[in-house]
């Protein structure tokens, strides 16, 4: 689920993002493989969806972290620099079968 729109949306179309600590405590950041430990939210790649999860103070209480630092702009420019949205295309096998 969405946290900015609160919209179910299957894996594949959702961004993970985790919180990490930074220099002046934690922050939100992109996990692009969706593969960093820890709790995780997820996220349409859109900007009115980030927009929204900021406006409501979502992360924070997704990802349970206290006194949590959001940069609107960098995790939409974030997003938009990632090239499709942060979503990588899906990798599809040959049929390798012996005809």
């Amino acid at each position: 689920m969405c946290v900015g729109c609160r919209g179910r949306a299957d894996r594949t179309q959702l961004v993970r993002v985790t919180a990490r600590c930074g220099d002046t405590g934690p922050v939100v950041e992109i996990d692009h493989r969706k593969t960093q430990p820890g709790r995780g939210a997820w996220l349409h790649p859109s900007a009115d969806c980030v927009s929204a999860a900021v406006r409501r103070r979502a992360f924070g209480s997704a990802l349970r972290v206290d006194g949590l630092a959001v940069d609107p702009v960098g995790l939409i420019a974030s997003l938009n620099s990632a090239g499709d949205g942060g979503q990588s295309e899906e990798q599809v096998a040959q049929d390798m079968s012996t005809p």
